[in-house]
């Protein structure tokens, strides 16, 4: 059944530009069934780039939120009878792909979510004009589907949970609160007293009497107060180091595909967003609680000298709401795009410093000092919105507070000249309404402080929110012989597949190669072995029976050492990287092994041999080197299978040969699977080889059996010779 318009319109998603057309129509359909995501999000599940996504990819993230999703090819007819919304893949004036949403059909026209324009009417011929393959996506809900208020109560249940151990101090600090707000009644008090009494009846007794005891429950507040702010700032430091460690954590335990699609810059100004909310925390604890207690004390002390006066402020308190309401779409939008403005700058930034040296050999330095200037610049004005809607509300926030406490004044003098108000009541009420107008604006206020905590809690939960890696059963595989690869596919979310049904073998005593041109999927092959990615068909077996993705991910990670591609070396010295290898590693257990095994000999060769500061990313250290270092590292950890990847590809000829010569003895108790683009040293060390050709095992074979076929492995000698 279709919805109304107005709630149509209500559900249905914008594009942010012209690539967005497909997971906008996904996040609709979402958001029309009752459930919440974000589009940042849905580009990821679906593998949305700059030149769109495909139906596959919109098919995939569908699966992924909780959808029964179907690519079907249908017609007119049965587009009408269809009740569901689905996603039509269109293409506008002859040639410009593009994805809308058909809500269904009434009084004659076809109800259109276009992501470009809003909800629109199309008839059957208009529709037929553009939807030329009659290609569309429905879309079912299942069990697994989440609706916006089971998130909402996820986020709730997520913040209690970071707050328990806070409720303590929170408590207390509230009852402190109270009682500072009924000591800040002091002065006002004593004010109408020594107006209308003390002076009149010249008691000196009582005047000393009353600065006495005036003096000591001004003091008593202050300590209170000092006492109070002490135990807010534990607790932020407290409920900090816990919200940093577990968003920190929970990062760190995310899905290798997660990096692979997210800017480091993004993940640090989501980190420093924490500071918003705890910020937010102090504010309702610190002063909120406060201005709300002093409002309420003071409006009953209001009551008590001048009903009026008090009658006139509480009138006044819903148009403070109002002009809140007015404001707070606005502040939300503009709070959202200084957060991620910011990250897009601290982004821009981090990314810059890493490509220094590509940026000096091109000589460039300019074209990225204006595109610094550029996104900072466009950081810098969503601050200056902001701040120009804050100025605004407070403009106006300070102009309602005025007239109320001109208005307090009008009534009060009136009563006292009326005699229905003595002089001291009308000045103990002036304080008051001096006192409470500051609290109804801050009270005002704090939904300035919540939006912008809001924000950045909920681009918090965006990661939070995600499943962390699956661990899948709890087998411990213990010692591997043989693996066997049979028919695994795999592809990123809406591309073709870069492994297609590839097969092979790997045992102990053999190094096995796997060759192939750059971006056949060799690499890729490595993160599915390394259980960083996930098929999407076939399996894995380990030692002829066993199920990879059986095993505890975390137990399979302690069989295998991996020499990356890239190898990354954190900021310290050689040892310290070292070190990585196993958590009881000793600095002499390290020594003992690189001796036995040689490798001594080439650290030996640094400057400070084991202790060499190796800079940030090993810059000083050569590409030979860091390779070096991380062979030490499989060493020292030891596993059953190795998986090196380009491992030699910086080394000079000697290292090279000495690493080779290492593995040919190391295989007879492990299992090597080598991928490399140096293919003078397969002849040599190679036990079999398998050629990867568009994503396939095209040849496979020891060096004389391949050297029997065309291939590229065999053409590579017959030219060298």
């Amino acid at each position: 059944m279709v919805m109304r318009m107005k709630e149509l319109n209500k559900t249905f998603v914008l594009q942010h530009d012209a690539s967005d057309c497909g997971v906008a129509c996904l996040l609709s359909i979402i958001r029309y069934y009752g459930g919440s995501t974000t589009l940042q999000y849905l580009r990821e599940l679906s593998g949305t780039t700059k030149q769109g996504t495909t139906l596959l990819g919109l098919y995939q993230a569908a699966g992924q939120v909780g959808f029964d999703a179907k690519g079907c090819e249908t017609d007119i007819l049965s587009l009408k009878e269809h009740g569901s919304p689905v996603i039509l893949h269109l293409v506008l004036d002859g040639k410009f792909e593009h994805y809308m949403v058909c809500y269904g059909f009434k009084d004659g026209y076809f109800i259109m979510g276009d992501p470009a324009k809003g909800i629109i009417t199309y008839t059957a011929e208009e529709l037929e004009q553009v939807w030329k393959s009659h290609a569309c996506l429905t879309l079912v809900c299942t069990n697994n589907f989440i609706l916006q208020k089971d998130i909402k109560a996820q986020k709730r249940a997520w913040l209690i949970h970071l707050l328990r151990d806070d409720y303590a101090i929170l408590g207390v600090s509230i009852l402190v609160g109270l009682l500072m707000s009924v000591l800040g009644m002091t002065t006002a008090v004593f004010s109408q007293k020594l107006i209308d009494v003390i002076i009149p009846d010249k008691d000196y007794k009582r005047l000393w009497l009353g600065l006495v005891l005036v003096s000591f429950l001004l003091l008593a507040r202050l300590g209170l107060g000092t006492i109070r702010q002490y135990m807010l700032f534990l607790q932020s430091r407290d409920f900090n180091n816990r919200l940093i460690a577990f968003f920190y954590n929970h990062l760190l335990r995310l899905p290798k595909f997660f990096f692979d699609t997210r800017r480091i810059g993004e993940l640090v100004a989501r980190l420093n967003d924490t500071r918003r909310i705890q910020s937010v925390v102090s504010i309702i604890a610190g002063s909120i609680v406060i201005d709300f207690l002093v409002t309420i004390v003071t409006l009953s002390m209001l009551f008590y000298y001048s009903w009026p006066i008090a009658l006139l402020l509480v009138i006044s308190i819903p148009l403070f709401i109002w002009i809140v309401s007015i404001y707070n779409a606005p502040l939300v939008e503009a709070q959202r795009n200084v957060m991620m403005s910011y990250a897009h700058s601290e982004s821009n930034f981090i990314n810059t410093m890493q490509g220094i040296d590509t940026i000096k050999n091109f000589n460039r330095q300019h074209e990225f000092g204006a595109l610094n200037q550029a996104i900072y610049g466009f950081f810098q004005n969503k601050v200056f919105d902001l701040g120009r809607l804050n100025i605004k509300l407070s403009v106006v926030y300070g102009i309602i507070s005025i007239v109320l406490i001109v208005g307090a004044i009008g009534i009060g003098s009136f009563f006292v000249l009326s005699g229905r108000l003595k002089l001291g009541e009308l000045m103990a009420a002036i304080s008051l309404v001096a006192s409470i107008a500051p609290a109804i604006v801050n009270l005002a206020l704090v939904s300035v402080s919540l939006n912008e905590a809001k924000v950045a809690f909920n681009r918090m939960f965006e990661f939070v929110g995600i499943p962390s890696e699956k661990k899948e059963g709890d087998f411990s595989p213990g010692r591997v012989d043989s693996i066997q690869v049979k028919n695994i596919s795999f592809r990123f979310p809406g591309r073709k597949r870069i492994l297609d049904n590839i097969s092979l073998a790997a045992f102990k005593d053999k190094m096995i190669f796997i060759i192939g041109e750059s971006g056949c999927g060799k690499s890729t092959f490595c993160k599915i072995m390394e259980r960083a990615y996930e098929l999407e068909t076939g399996e894995i077996l380990l030692n002829g029976k066993d199920d990879l993705r059986g095993t505890a991910i975390e137990k399979w990670r302690e069989n295998i050492g991996v020499v990356p591609q890239d190898v990354f070396i954190f900021n310290g010295t050689v040892m310290d990287n070292l070190l990585l290898s196993g958590v009881d590693t000793s600095p002499q257990y390290i020594i003992d092994v690189c001796s036995r095994y040689g490798v001594d000999k080439y650290i030996a060769r640094l400057p400070q041999g084991y202790h060499t500061v190796v800079g940030e990313e090993g810059i000083n250290l050569s590409g030979g080197q860091k390779q070096l270092i991380a062979f030490a590292r499989i060493l020292v950890k030891n596993p059953f299978v190795l998986i090196l990847d380009e491992s030699t590809s910086a080394m000079d000829r000697d290292l090279e040969m000495f690493v080779m010569d290492l593995l040919s003895r190391l295989k007879r108790d492990k299992i090597i699977l080598f991928i490399s683009h140096r293919l003078h040293i397969l002849k040599k060390y190679a036990d079999y080889i398998y050629l990867i050709e568009n994503g396939r095992v095209s040849h496979y074979g020891t060096h004389e059996e391949m050297m029997e076929g065309e291939n590229m492995y065999a053409d590579y000698w017959r030219a060298f010779m």
